[in-house]
């Protein structure tokens, strides 16, 4: 995982026209070494970015030009694929519960798979996608994720098994499993954990004539903001050694990384705009806002922080200019105690659900 130094981003921002910040700057060459680490480890052909994490234009190129495939959301992040010339055939509209109109878009468009996960998803895709392959949204166990999601989506194994069935009855092709160990999740066992859930609903479908062709393993892959997490290869090791073991011969295994992609690629250069002293806390007011590309600060995410000043350091609560007062990044951040209006701040690792309009 790549976390750049400040000589580094020095020596980079030297060479560019003078820029406004608040910015994002994504760097290419982790883009393509991380395209090419998850190509290794599960096959080019199987891996899905999931665009929601960046939808950047140059991001989604550079991704497609490493033989990627992607997974949308929504008709905004297909559309802009499709401007970049991304045949249908690499896309997967992996949400569960979709806009009508997205279902009518992306089937004139050519994607022909999609995820579900109620009764009512199957009966629009049979109106709105006749015939197209669906995959089960599955509930699965979050264990060691930091942002758990197996709450609000997935089916039982019961439900997924009785939905196959419906789908076949409404014209619907049944063709994967799909699942999301949650994000950041640090424990490659809940992987293993849930394939064994894919391999029991798949052997229940299989006694129903359906033979499925893929299981779906989402994404979840951590990224290290402060603590130690398994790297992707640790997590591939372990699924390879179960699908060799347990999974019937010809189901394929896809993934959909977001954050794991694109997040230390990407560095927010933002500048403090006033200092205060408040409450036995000293605040930093940067241009930046919680609302304006840093949603995750909210939800305790502690990104690294370099300056260009140096000098002894203290705690800082770094917060964005608005009145909101949930609009507040990171407490006691350790930065030189001289820091002053128009120092600028270089927060690592911000490439994934931080981009807005400002990325170079």
């Amino acid at each position: 995982m790549k976390l750049h130094d400040l000589t580094e981003i020095q020596a980079i921002l030297r060479g560019q026209e003078p820029i406004e910040t608040p910015f994002l700057w994504m760097d290419a060459d982790v883009l393509r070494e991380n395209s090419r680490l998850f190509a290794r480890e599960f096959g080019a052909e199987n891996v899905y970015f999931a665009v929601k994490a960046n939808n950047t234009p140059d991001v989604l190129a550079i991704l497609a030009e490493e033989g990627l495939h992607f997974d949308v959301a929504s008709s905004g992040e297909f559309e802009i694929l499709k401007s970049l010339g991304v045949a249908p055939e690499r896309l997967v509209f992996s949400a569960p519960t979709k806009l009508p109109k997205d279902i009518a878009l992306a089937y004139q468009y050519g994607i022909r798979t999609f995820a579900f996960d109620s009764p009512m998803e199957l009966e629009k895709l049979a109106e709105l996608a006749p015939g197209c392959q669906v995959n089960a949204r599955m509930v699965v166990s979050n264990a060691g994720s930091e942002w758990p999601l197996e709450h609000k989506f997935g089916l039982t194994g019961a439900e997924a098994l009785d939905l196959m069935v419906y789908a076949v009855s409404l014209g619907l092709k049944p063709y994967g499993l799909a699942f999301h160990v949650g994000s950041q999740n640090s424990r490659p066992q809940t992987w293993v954990e849930a394939l064994q859930h894919m391999a029991e609903v798949d052997a229940g479908l299989v006694q129903r004539g359906i033979h499925l062709q893929v299981i779906d393993m989402g994404g979840g892959f951590p990224m290290a903001y402060a603590n130690h997490v398994p790297d992707v290869g640790e997590i591939a090791a372990v699924v390879r050694q179960f699908q060799q073991a347990h999974l019937r011969p010809g189901l394929r295994i896809w993934v959909e990384p977001g954050r794991r992609m694109v997040a230390d690629a990407g560095v927010m250069v933002t500048t403090v705009i006033n200092r205060a002293q408040r409450n036995h806390q000293t605040w930093l007011y940067v241009d930046i806002s919680t609302y304006h590309g840093l949603i995750e600060a909210q939800a305790g995410f502690r990104f690294p922080v370099l300056t260009d000043r140096t000098g002894g350091l203290r705690p800082f609560t770094l917060a964005g200019p608005t009145c909101d007062s949930t609009d507040k990044i990171m407490e006691d951040v350790l930065l030189p105690e001289e820091m002053t209006l128009g120092d600028r701040l270089y927060l690592l690792r911000m490439g994934a659900y931080t981009n807005f309009d400002g990325t170079v």
